[in-house]
């Protein structure tokens, strides 16, 4: 019983030593000194992004259920075909995608700028792009060939994969053996 009653009192005296370190409460909000606050407290945050880094807005094109579906993306200004081919790989946000707007050319990276001669950019996708099915590979072509010819003076896109030439499959269903121009994906234009 002595046993029980020291456990007892020392449980209670341990309560009293908790609640004792807690701290007080007060009616309203108190004013502390500068000098009370820990000095690391007082340093202006440091910035997570660069302030001074200009950015610019792009249209990229993604799939929807029948028709490519415009989304807008930041990237570094000035926009570049290059920065388009990022913003393309990155597919989709998590929101985007279950608002069931897909991007099977960001399953087909690296997307690669070889080249921007005259009206016409040729670009490499990764190997990986012979893997879609013939509808993605359809989607996958068009979403590039819109998204890069909004850069002015672009009107035709060259696509290679994994580095080599290739026939590249029309919303027609008509094989391509060149560059193409949005009328070969006309179907599958926004609305």
């Amino acid at each position: 019983m002595r046993r029980i009653l020291g456990c007892v009192g020392l449980l209670v005296a341990l309560g009293l030593l908790v609640a004792a370190c807690g701290v007080g409460t007060d009616a309203s909000p108190q004013l502390i000194s500068q000098k009370s606050v820990p000095f690391e407290l007082l340093k202006p945050p440091t910035p997570t992004t660069s302030a001074g880094a200009p950015t610019q807005g792009i249209t990229v094109f993604f799939g929807g259920s029948q028709q490519l579906v415009t989304v807008n993306r930041i990237v570094p200004a000035p926009a570049t075909v290059r920065s388009a081919l990022g913003a393309l790989g990155q597919g989709p946000t998590s929101a985007e995608s279950a608002a069931g707007v897909l991007s099977p050319v960001s399953t087909a990276t690296p997307l690669t700028l070889i080249s921007h001669n005259g009206d016409t950019v040729v670009i490499d996708v990764g190997a990986s792009f012979s893997a879609l099915s013939s509808h993605d590979q359809i989607v996958a072509a068009a979403q590039l060939v819109y998204t890069l010819t909004l850069f002015p003076g672009v009107r035709q896109v060259d696509i290679r994969v994994g580095g080599q030439r290739t026939l590249m499959p029309t919303a027609t269903g008509r094989i391509a053996s060149g560059p193409l121009n949005r009328s070969a994906y006309a179907s599958l234009a926004p609305l």
